[in-house]
């Protein structure tokens, strides 16, 4: 198993956790396990997701999928996501 980070802002947080729950079959389909879900505590609207997957092979797939471009549109994301690969020390 791999754990990625991703962190973007997004203009509203209701907006933008409705279209991450009705894409969670998308991302299910392509090995998505475990999604956990933080906000800043100052700004409820910069997030960061840590999603667990099968294969670092499937992250990068899903990342480029046009399933996740088109989620992403409808979201209300404001800036460019940053991920990172997570290792369990």
């Amino acid at each position: 198993m791999i754990q990625m980070l991703t962190k973007f802002e997004v203009e509203d947080f209701p907006r933008w956790k409705a279209v991450f729950l009705a894409a969670e079959s998308i991302r299910t389909a392509a090995g998505a396990k475990n999604v956990q879900i933080f906000q800043g505590s100052e700004n409820s609207n910069m997030l960061m997701v840590i999603t667990e997957w099968d294969s670092l092979e499937k992250a990068k797939a899903f990342s480029q999928s046009p399933g996740l471009r088109e989620a992403q549109q409808k979201s209300g994301l404001l800036s460019k996501p940053e991920v990172f690969e997570l290792k369990s020390m």
